[in-house]
């Protein structure tokens, strides 16, 4: 196993050191037990469920660590996660905030949600909320929140989200365009407005809505 990590981490660097403690803290073959231990560690996408419009990924995992050096992540922090997809960013994000921080992360597919939240369960973190339902408003009963991280692309951010975002406070939105790369974009708020700070051209699937989807509590 150490010797796939390894391999992967070396292709993924250079990454800050707290990142790093987290790769090794929750591995990546935990999140995605369907999977070879050589699948778990090729620096590729994989999926996890797929049915009708609603599908699921696991992200290419140097892309998903490089993003989470992009929000600079402290001990502390409240992060609200709009994709709970595996559990794997969620566990990631949970072991760098530490035990005074929280993540409050969302997932519209229900199977997607129990299997998440089953996983960080079974590794006893817990600093983790998931919620079973349309997230795209985000939880206002946790706001505000330090960080926001979209897992899946949008056409538009929603205002309601951007709202629960601390003032100073950054935001990884996936930006959906049509005929063109999705864009990601780190945003910070400054002075109520949007600041974009960087953009990086990616592509990611898009949220899954569901107007008849109510949040439900899955507090671990």
């Amino acid at each position: 196993m150490e010797q796939y990590q390894d391999l992967l981490l070396k292709r993924s660097l250079p990454l800050s050191e707290q990142v790093v403690e987290a790769y090794y803290r929750h591995p990546r073959h935990l999140f995605v037990p369907e999977y070879t231990l050589q699948e778990a560690y090729e620096d590729i996408p994989l999926l996890l469920y797929k049915k009708g419009t609603f599908v699921s990924t696991i992200s290419q995992p140097s892309f998903v660590m490089r993003i989470l050096d992009m929000l600079q992540l402290a001990p502390g922090q409240k992060v609200f996660e709009l994709g709970a997809g595996s559990g794997w960013n969620t566990a990631l994000i949970s072991y760098i905030v530490g035990p005074e921080g929280k993540v409050v992360s969302t997932e519209i597919i229900p199977e997607v949600a129990d299997r998440a939240r089953g996983i960080l369960d079974q590794m006893r973190i817990t600093n983790v909320k998931v919620l079973t339902g349309d997230g795209f408003e985000g939880y206002q009963a946790e706001a505000p929140y330090d960080r926001v991280i979209f897992t899946a692309g949008s056409f538009e951010l929603p205002q309601g989200i951007f709202e629960q975002l601390k003032e100073d406070g950054l935001m990884i939105f996936v930006k959906k365009q049509e005929k063109k790369n999705d864009m990601l974009q780190l945003i910070k708020k400054v002075q109520g407005q949007m600041q974009i700070l960087n953009s990086i051209p990616c592509s990611f699937v898009t949220v899954n809505r569901s107007g008849e989807s109510r949040l439900q509590d899955g507090t671990l």
